[in-house]
């Protein structure tokens, strides 16, 4: 079995990964918050979140992750990616 200090460590590289990704999801709904406001369009989209619960559940399937839980953590996301869109 791998030492605990590796395998830390690797789930250090990940978390990064991870933050990373939420950062550039992050500056793709600033845009797409000024876009919508530039077009007069509302902040929620109640039929895209809801293709976006449903995709990762379908996701988290994939990846043998439980997809309720999976679903929990993405309504947090989609949160406060709606926040920054307001």
């Amino acid at each position: 079995m791998e030492d605990l200090q590796i395998l830390r460590g690797r789930i250090d590289v990940i978390d990064n990964q991870i933050l990373k990704a939420l950062g550039e999801r992050v500056a793709i709904c600033r845009k797409i918050g000024e876009y919508k406001k530039q077009h007069g369009l509302p902040v929620e989209d109640k039929v895209r979140e809801g293709k976006v619960y449903s995709k990762v559940r379908e996701k988290a399937v994939e990846f043998q992750l439980d997809p309720a839980r999976i679903e929990t953590l993405y309504h947090e996301i989609v949160n406060i990616c709606s926040d920054i869109q307001k």
